[in-house]
């Protein structure tokens, strides 16, 4: 007895293919995962290691409820500017550009910041 094998009427088969990870779709995952990392910063730092190697728990360095609030600001801000930039930055030409501008003012206020409080707490 043989067989006989017939071949589909549909030859083309539709696979999804993978679409190539691209530097944008690693930057932006890397950053998910920064800041979820920071955020679980949240709920550990109570938690320390002792000398004789136990994890010990210390009420003294549990956020309060305002301590908490201006952490979350801090976090959701500083992660609405990233996720901002990068994506700005794979817009085009003036995209870098802006990005890079922005960059610039960051780093000059942080300079004026920093001797700001330098010269505040020395005096």
């Amino acid at each position: 007895m043989r067989v006989n094998f017939k071949r589909s009427a549909q030859t083309d088969v539709n696979m999804k293919k993978k679409q190539p990870r691209t530097l944008q779709s690693t930057l932006n995952t890397v950053g998910i995962l920064m800041f979820i990392g920071i955020l679980v910063r949240w709920w550990t730092v109570p938690f320390a290691v002792s000398k004789d190697l136990r994890i010990c728990y210390n009420q003294d360095f549990q956020m309060t409820l305002n301590e908490c609030k201006e952490f979350l600001a801090f976090v959701l801000c500083a992660a609405s500017v990233y996720f901002s930039l990068v994506n700005v930055y794979f817009l085009g030409k003036t995209g870098k550009k802006l990005v890079y501008t922005v960059l610039v003012l960051l780093a000059v206020f942080n300079f004026y910041m920093m001797l700001t409080l330098l010269a505040v707490a020395t005096h």
